[in-house]
């Protein structure tokens, strides 16, 4: 099946916006056997998205429309899809389970023409619907996600089978729609970077509530975001007892009890200071395991010693601590993000290396 994308748009053709749809749509529809052949990118004027709908309906036989479906005044869309509707030999709405905007689905002599939301927070849902349309009756792809390895570097160790894996970069995660028969492969290759739920939060999450543990953070550089994560998990609060987060020294010493000569000595950003928070989260929250990061996110702030990117963790337990350090090359924001995704798969590591930890 041959497919075009179209992203409707002026705060996209004019850069103002950045589009999140064009990969994750390919990859959808790639999976289930539609290969993405041209993607189109216009701004809001119905005659526009009319003639580059009626030019590619000529050479495909799935067109994905994404924006214009809302009531404000740039949302032109619903002009269009009223006039091919008087056209369609089928319409159909496609349901939009997080939004209020329904997607529409027409077949005009044989081609399909989808409309979606150009939220991306929806559409990234309703293109599912639209992917396992292609192949009703046939089992659907399988969705893992990885950790600890690139993009580029999986498909170098998936080889052949890596062909048929569809990539989707998803915050230093990386999901992969993979056909059935190709899971056990993947599994195997990838071994302990394939996690065992659809994100790192989840996955620790569910380790700790299969185990009755509960679980305190101390964090620094990250501002609480590794908090964050853990609480963006519907049930979170079985495991999750809260967190420290010390960004200046003075509250690493009165709230954690790490001593002001240890980060005199050593620094804030090190083996010992991140020890040292983890042991004071232990003590403050109660909290079987924990986590505690302390690191230079940049731009600014870095040394010879001690360079941007560098960040130290510490998990475990009273009883058992696991610390290592880290050297990451991203922006601030990409920093931020991989130095707490980084704590959260140390944790993973502990508790799976730790099988017999669980309470009672």
């Amino acid at each position: 099946m041959k497919a075009a994308l179209v992203v409707t748009g002026r705060e996209i053709v004019t850069g103002l916006k950045r589009d999140a749809l064009i990969q994750p749509f390919a990859c959808e529809l790639k999976s289930c056997g539609a290969e993405v052949a041209e993607i189109r990118v216009i701004g809001d004027s119905p005659d526009s998205l009319w003639a580059t709908l009626s030019e590619l309906a000529m050479h495909h036989d799935l067109v994905v429309v994404s924006g214009g479906l809302g009531a404000t005044p740039d949302d032109t869309t619903a002009t269009v899809i009223e006039g091919l509707k008087q056209r369609a030999e089928t319409c159909a709405a496609i349901a939009n389970p997080v939004g209020s905007a329904q997607g529409v689905d027409l077949d005009l002599g044989g081609v399909r023409i989808v409309f979606l939301p150009g939220v991306p927070r929806e559409s990234l849902v309703m293109i599912k619907t639209v992917a396992a349309s292609l192949k009703p009756g046939v089992e659907q792809p399988v969705r893992l996600t990885a950790f600890g390895l690139g993009e580029n570097r999986i498909a170098e160790m998936l080889g052949e089978v890596g062909q048929r894996v569809s990539y989707l970069p998803r915050d230093m995660e990386i999901e992969l729609i993979v056909q059935p028969a190709d899971e056990a492969a993947v599994r195997a290759i990838l071994g302990e970077h394939v996690l065992a739920a659809p994100s790192l939060a989840e996955d620790v999450g569910q380790l700790l509530k299969r185990r009755g543990l509960t679980v305190g953070t101390a964090e620094s550089c990250t501002g609480g975001l590794v908090g964050h994560l853990l609480t963006e998990v519907a049930g979170s609060s079985d495991y999750y007892l809260g967190g420290v987060v010390s960004y200046a020294n003075q509250v690493k010493t009165g709230l954690l009890g790490v001593e002001a000569d240890l980060i005199a000595a050593q620094g804030a950003v090190s083996a010992a200071v991140a020890r040292a928070m983890l042991r004071g989260v232990l003590q403050t929250t109660g909290a079987d395991v924990g986590l505690a990061l302390t690191g230079v996110a940049g731009p600014g702030g870095g040394s010879a010693e001690k360079p941007v990117g560098l960040v130290w963790i510490a998990v475990g337990s009273v009883d058992e601590q696991l610390v290592t350090s880290l050297k990451f090359g991203f922006d601030r924001a990409g920093n931020k993000q991989i130095f707490a995704k980084s704590a959260l798969a140390l944790l993973r590591k502990f508790l799976n290396a730790n099988p017999g930890l669980h309470r009672g």
